[in-house]
């Protein structure tokens, strides 16, 4: 897929989005990255689309996304890619949270807030449990 293109979301989002989504989503967009999820200390799968809506906002989907957890979770952009074991992801500058997780499946969007831009370094989509302080998993944006 080339990125930077218009494209239909209905083709990349197979299923419609969760009761649970921040906003109402549109069905088409300019798709400046994408992800897919590993995990780092619980199982954690899913993809990440972030394009940029129609309403000329940035959007960041979580799709067809599972992992373990509680209300606690937190959705984080990070400039860097966590590994695997690593604890010490503190939010100095190099990341923006973008809100919490209602459960820990389904598929979200998050309307990411006016003047982030995308090309400034955001390397990865972290999924955060504060209770445990622990990097569950992460998705490389490409």
């Amino acid at each position: 897929m080339k990125f930077g293109t218009q494209v239909s979301l209905a083709l990349i989002l197979s299923t419609p989005l969760g009761a649970v989504a921040q906003s109402a989503v549109p069905l088409s967009g300019l798709i400046e990255k994408t992800g897919t999820f590993t995990s780092l200390t619980v199982p954690t799968s899913g993809t990440v689309v972030v394009f940029r809506g129609g309403d000329a906002r940035t959007h960041l989907l979580l799709h067809h996304f599972k992992t373990q957890g509680d209300s606690r979770l937190q959705v984080w952009l990070y400039k860097s890619l966590p590994q695997r074991g690593n604890r010490n992801l503190a939010p100095s500058g190099s990341a923006l949270q973008l809100g919490g997780l209602t459960q820990p499946e389904g598929s979200f969007e998050f309307v990411l807030p006016s003047g982030v831009d995308m090309s400034a370094g955001f390397r990865s989509v972290v999924i955060w449990n504060d209770a445990e302080q622990s990097a569950f998993g992460v998705a490389k944006l490409e």
